[in-house]
């Protein structure tokens, strides 16, 4: 009797303990489930329901719906916003100008997918340049995104394509002005028409640049003598660009913020020195390698390790720099943005300089070239880019020119521009859009074009 009530009482014990332990771990399932919608609907959206971009003002740091198009004749793909249907069933290569036939069933690539950070604005305010969600009230939209340029309590304008606060001229970092940029043309996509204009050439035919036996517009310079003479001359690549708006084809020495993305739109072009010229270079030897980007020339002296820049031809800096980089091949980037210049060696800023803040001196150490190359008049004439040499051998192909975003003063088809500086309130927002022509943002002239702090839903990032 004895040993029977100890079985029905383990029996009955263990029952108890399963039951508990069911109940533990069905809590915990509850838990889980509440903390996944809590950081779902809190925390992030857009993991379990997606959230598109459906519209064209953010790209391309957002795409909305849009078409991929691979050129034919250059193979370089671009993209072409899908809202619109483009004239005449054909879109015009951005890189080459080729007509590309545009199919009516061309398939149409949904909105990029969006995560919504909902948690770090409870914390702090947005920062300058991130991207954030806000509810819109004219036009009634739950969703709207844009980029964040003016903060609380600051005077903000549009002039120049910049973006001026507080008076002054706002200037990007390096990583902001790299993530922004804009392709104008990209020299690994070579045109396959004979007729088409050369994009990088040597300045006059009396040069020692030669095309590099791979063909990929690059090019590679053979000194004479490795001299230090103080009257050789400078002997340039130059790029001349190809505009191709109205269909036709046009050499010019500037570059407009025409972009690929708008084919329908027609609107007025604005030029732009904001620049970007990259390359992969090799340097031998001793001598210098000269960089031009619009007004700006940066020599580099490799036999004294010594970069200088002028600009407009007045010295503006000098700093040293570990020419024995350039002995193996790297990427360089040199770029003239938002009056301010930056010299790059695969992907880390070396140099930065505010021109705006740099007294011009005369030229001290510069090494003197001459400006009239033998058997040639003029010097670099009206390339707003360049690659040149004195006496150092040098290797350089991959071209790429960009630019920065260039922010129109008005809205294509809307009238009431905001004119002259806005001044932010304690919590009062300036927003603008990635692509300035058609983006209805701060720039309209209306109170509901700010955004209030009350109205930003979260912080985004692309999830493709």
């Amino acid at each position: 009797m004895g040993n029977a009530a100890l079985v029905l009482q383990g029996h009955v014990w263990g029952n108890s303990m399963r039951r508990l332990q069911g109940l533990k771990i069905a809590a915990l399932m509850l838990c889980g489930v509440l903390l996944v919608l809590l950081f779902s609907r809190f925390a992030v959206q857009g993991i379990f329901l997606p959230i598109r971009v459906i519209g064209a003002s953010m790209a391309e740091t957002f795409w909305g719906p849009h078409y991929t198009i691979c050129c034919k004749n250059c193979q370089f793909c671009f993209v072409v916003d899908a809202t619109t249907v483009p004239p005449q069933r054909f879109t015009n290569c951005p890189n080459c100008g080729s007509q590309n036939e545009h199919k009516a069933n061309e398939r149409v690539i949904a909105g990029d997918r969006l995560l919504v950070d909902q948690m770090s604005y409870q914390f702090r305010d947005p920062c300058r340049w991130e991207t954030i969600l806000f509810r819109s009230t004219d036009p009634p939209i739950a969703h709207c995104l844009k980029r964040v340029v003016g903060l609380p309590n600051e005077n903000v304008s549009i002039a120049d394509g910049d973006i001026w606060i507080d008076e002054e001229r706002l200037k990007k970092d390096w990583s902001t002005i790299d993530s922004l940029a804009l392709v104008v043309h990209d020299a690994r996509y070579l045109s396959q028409q004979p007729r088409s204009p050369p994009r990088w050439r040597p300045q006059h035919d009396q040069t020692q640049w030669k095309k590099n036996a791979q063909g990929n517009q690059g090019f590679e310079y053979f000194p004479l003598t490795q001299s230090t003479d103080q009257v050789a001359p400078i002997d340039w690549v130059v790029y001349e660009n190809v505009d191709f708006h109205h269909g036709r084809l046009r050499v010019t020495n500037q570059i407009t913020d025409n972009y690929a993305y708008n084919q329908t739109l027609s609107r007025k072009l604005y030029w732009t020195d904001d620049l970007i010229l990259s390359a992969n270079i090799q340097c031998f030897g001793s001598g210098s390698l000269f960089f031009q980007v619009g007004a700006c020339r940066l020599q580099i002296d490799c036999s004294q390790g010594l970069g200088i820049l002028q600009a407009s031809g007045r010295e503006v800096a000098t700093f040293h720099c570990k020419t024995k980089k350039l002995r193996a091949p790297v990427r360089i980037e040199v770029a003239s943005v938002d009056r301010q210049f930056f010299f790059v060696i695969d992907g880390e800023a070396i140099f930065s300089c505010d021109l705006e803040a740099q007294p011009a001196q005369p030229i001290a150490h510069a090494t003197k070239v001459s400006t009239e190359p033998a058997g040639s008049s003029g010097e670099l004439l009206d390339a707003r880019l360049a690659v040149g040499s004195h006496s150092l051998r040098v290797t350089v192909d991959d071209f790429l020119v960009r630019r920065d975003i260039y922010y129109t003063p008005d809205i294509q088809g809307i009238r009431a521009s905001r004119a002259g500086d806005y001044h932010l309130g304690k919590e009062e927002f300036f927003v603008l859009g990635d692509n300035s022509p058609i983006s209805l943002d701060s720039r309209r002239n209306m109170d509901e074009a700010i955004v209030r702090r009350a109205d930003v839903l979260g912080r985004v990032w692309r999830w493709r």
